[in-house]
């Protein structure tokens, strides 16, 4: 009888979990590992290569930052800067350890956080346009006052749920499914770099690292404004400078340009008329300003750039643009191979009488350069199903025998399918269904389609 479908459709490893769960929890003695051990079980990984070389040093770090800001001053993509001030209002304090005064201080941050960022300038800078009035001179920094830096440009994927974790909180365990031993390394898309600046050097004081040189006169505004405290002076000590740069290292474009200082600051104030027994009053206070450059550059993306559909169907890609007003710009549809399928103008597909593959390419033109996308296409008969041959086998140690799965419906086009064993001490199955009895006891084979994730089981019976 033909297994129904499994709900999960991309993931082979999800169910395979599913279907084995309740065998590990059992006490059979099989993992992950041994799972993927199995041939053909395993996907190949090719990380893609980089644009440009892996910059490794401080001074490569360095200069690839720079060259990627250059890279966006010169191609122009969608700039925009802001900048926020943040107070940590669980770290205000007060020389009296008045509570009372504490609270008050708490709620006079959301003031003081709205003012100084008043203050400060947004700037733009659209599709085509320079930058460069308020990004050029932003980054100046000397790989000698680089105190440490984080990198962020791998990751780990479990083979097994295809969880992703950080690559800093490796272990032999998944932390999501369990399973030992099934992490693998991977390399994102993305490079995400954390330089951490010295304070006191002339990178700090050069670059676009936030100064917030108007905080005094806020707070004098505020004294000035109420007749029970005046305003002496402020005291601010600069406790952390990091830069954060997040860029595509396939293609080298700069997403994020982030400066930020964490500072420690300190008020002194002196009270008087009915609060004059307060008298001079330190309030200290921790404080976030971020200095953010964000970039979007112009570009197209498909909602899928790999999908099979049946002979005499019809479906539609979705194509979302990137530029300054996408319904403007008309999008260009080609097909590879028209006598497999066909596209229209607004994406929909249409198979014709052919078995076959077909790449669906998407592009249009913005501001003189042409930008692409596209989606391999699989048009057959897709699988409904899957049976095996046999429910039941009984074999004596050493003996084999192969199994055949069978699809429905019988043409189906693509019949690539994986065999996994419940417990290789009973029996195993290579890549072809065959069989082997390996000890005397009782197991499962599965097999579970490529094409679709339907799956079939023999029950497997191992006798001296």
């Amino acid at each position: 009888m033909t297994v129904k479908k499994i709900e999960w459709k991309k993931h082979i490893y999800k169910i395979v979990v599913v279907i084995l769960v309740l065998f590990f929890v059992g006490g059979v003695g099989m993992g992950a590992a041994d799972i993927l051990a199995i041939e053909g079980v395993r996907e190949l990984y090719t990380p893609a290569e980089p644009l440009s070389k892996l910059p490794e040093t401080n001074e490569e770090i360095v200069s690839y930052a720079g060259s990627v800001i250059a890279k966006a001053l010169e191609e122009k993509p969608y700039t925009q800067l802001d900048e926020i001030y943040s107070i940590d209002k669980d770290s205000v304090i007060n020389s009296l350890d008045n509570s009372r005064l504490n609270a008050a201080a708490k709620m006079a941050a959301d003031g003081i956080d709205e003012k100084v960022e008043s203050a400060y300038e947004s700037n733009t800078a659209d599709y085509g346009e320079s930058a460069a009035p308020f990004l050029s001179n932003s980054f100046q920094i000397s790989a000698n006052d680089i105190e440490s830096v984080d990198f962020r440009r791998m990751y780990y994927r479990c083979s097994m749920c295809t969880d992703s974790v950080n690559y800093e909180d490796f272990n032999e365990k998944c932390p999501k499914c369990g399973n030992m031993n099934s992490l693998e390394l991977r390399y994102s898309d993305n490079y995400e770099i954390t330089l951490h600046i010295k304070p006191d050097s002339d990178s700090f004081r050069n670059s676009a690292f936030p100064k917030t040189e108007m905080l005094e006169s806020v707070f004098a505004e505020n004294a000035n404004a109420t007749s029970y405290y005046t305003f002496k002076y402020l005291e601010k000590e600069i406790k952390e400078a990091n830069l954060f740069i997040k860029v595509n290292r396939l293609t080298d474009k700069i997403e994020t340009l982030r400066f930020e200082t964490l500072a420690d600051n300190t008020l002194s104030l002196n009270f008087g008329d009915e609060y004059s027994e307060l008298n001079d009053v330190s309030v200290g206070y921790c404080a976030k300003d971020t200095v953010t450059y964000s970039f979007s550059w112009p570009g197209v993306k498909l909602n899928v750039n790999e999908k099979t559909i049946e002979l005499g169907s019809t479906e539609v890609l979705k194509a979302t643009l990137t530029c300054d007003d996408p319904v403007k710009y008309d999008v260009v549809w080609t097909s590879s191979n028209e006598d497999t399928v066909t596209v229209d103008e607004e994406g929909y597909l249409k198979t014709h009488k052919q078995f076959g593959d077909s790449v669906i390419t998407a592009k249009f033109i913005f501001n003189g350069a042409e930008y692409s996308d596209s989606c391999l296409v699989h048009v057959g008969v897709p699988a409904e199903g899957v049976d095996l041959n046999h429910g039941k086998l009984k074999l004596k140690t050493g003996s084999s025998q192969t199994l055949v799965a069978e699809f429905d419906p019988s043409d189906t086009t693509n019949t690539k399918c994986f065999w996994f064993t419940e417990n290789k001490e009973v029996a195993v199955i290579d890549k072809s269904g065959k069989v082997t009895a390996t000890g005397k006891g009782k197991t499962t084979v599965y097999v579970i389609t490529d094409d679709g994730n339907f799956y079939s089981s023999c029950k497997v019976e191992v006798t001296d």
